[in-house]
């Protein structure tokens, strides 16, 4: 890859910059354990990623839908007071962003994720140096798809030769459709979805890898 590609990169957070599996699945079991016992089995196997509406919706099934604003409001309440537990960054990150940032390239986070945690572990793991934007799903009035999030940030930022690096089918085609390279980090919860529709520039196994892009 050209080494020029980008003087800056914007992330998805969850299965890009930090593995957050355990907090997550301990939520959407236990609520659904409550709500749904007979859709544990889907809760325990859902992919992380989507907006949470779509994953509590998918997780409930057809016949539980009557409680899809229950299971947003027991997950909002439950993550928020354990977002911190067992959530940790991927080998390299911090590392990784420190090089970058020594290097002048501009970063940013777009995730589906809410405003509230997200930014509770930025400062947790005292990232707020590293980032110039960060759009999460209700960082404004309506709830926006990744596309629309990344819409955002190169609007508000003068970004050049920018690209995007995250872990899921929706954050490639959220990156194509701003005609940004799409950088997939393989380690992420993505592995096992189809990415025949999702134009990749690149694929990492290693989150420091990003060093070789730019």
């Amino acid at each position: 890859m050209d080494k020029s590609l980008s003087k800056a990169i914007i992330f998805d957070f969850d299965g890009t910059l930090v593995d957050s599996k355990i907090t997550i699945y301990e939520c959407f079991q236990s609520i659904t354990t409550y709500l749904a016992p007979e859709r544990v089995d889907y809760a325990k196997n859902i992919l992380i990623g989507p907006p949470l509406r779509d994953t509590a919706s998918e997780i409930l099934g057809p016949h539980n839908q009557g409680q899809l604003d229950e299971f947003i409001k027991q997950f909002i309440e439950m993550h928020d007071d354990h977002a911190i537990k067992n959530t940790q960054p991927y080998t390299g990150v911090i590392e990784t962003l420190k090089k970058l940032r020594s290097k002048g390239i501009s970063m940013a986070v777009a995730t589906n994720k809410r405003y509230a945690p997200t930014v509770k572990l930025i400062n947790h793991f005292n990232w707020q140096q590293y980032f110039t934007a960060i759009e999460c799903s209700d960082s404004q009035s309506q709830i926006r798809n990744k596309d629309e999030m990344i819409q955002e940030i190169l609007k508000k930022n003068n970004f050049n030769k920018a690209f995007f690096v995250g872990d899921t089918v929706n954050d490639g085609l959220s990156a194509n459709l701003n005609q940004l390279p799409f950088i997939l980090a393989q380690y992420g919860y993505g592995q096992d979805q189809d990415w025949s529709k999702v134009n990749i520039k690149k694929e990492i196994q290693n989150f420091s890898e990003i060093l070789q892009l730019i």
